[in-house]
């Protein structure tokens, strides 16, 4: 299986040219960091982690709204608050969002597993599945636009403070 690379995945403007380097980290253990493979596994783990804390927290207040969405407030407030920075989840994040088709399988098992319901209220699910898929679909869409554009003002922001 042939991983891209962190410089494949991002633009080549927006990639630092050096390898990332920590002081207390050994040469060895920095170089296994930039490893595709490990980065996808430690960043996937973080927003897996992010996700759990908003599990327990939904649970402990027992809050009216699902732990994806609280999970997908509490990412956004780490990031806006750069106790998460973004380089910590990009790569990521970008996996997972690849990866998203193989997320709805257990949605067609269960499915097949509840034939007579589906074919009672077929259509009522079919709507309901076609409007809420054509919903993500769009506010992925829009949140990765907006995201891009925020990245862009960012960079530039940053890039024309420097010269």
């Amino acid at each position: 299986m042939n991983l891209p690379t962190f410089q494949q995945l991002l633009p080549h403007k927006l990639v630092p040219h050096k390898p990332l380097r920590h002081k207390l980290l050994p040469h060895k253990i920095d170089l296994m960091l930039q490893q595709p493979l490990v980065k996808i596994l430690l960043q996937t783990t973080l927003i897996g982690v992010v996700w759990g804390a908003a599990d327990i927290l939904k649970k402990l207040f027992n809050l009216p709204m699902s732990s994806g969405i609280l999970g997908l407030f509490l990412m956004l407030g780490l990031l806006l608050t750069r106790v998460i920075k973004l380089n910590w989840v990009n790569v990521g994040a970008k996996f997972i969002l690849g990866e998203l088709v193989l997320l709805f399988i257990p949605l067609m098992m269960s499915i097949t597993q509840y034939q007579q319901l589906f074919f009672a209220q077929g259509w009522q699910l079919m709507i309901t599945i076609v409007v809420s898929t054509a919903l993500v679909m769009l506010s992925s869409a829009l949140t990765f636009m907006l995201g891009n554009r925020v990245k862009r003002a960012l960079y530039r922001r940053t890039h024309h403070a420097h010269h």
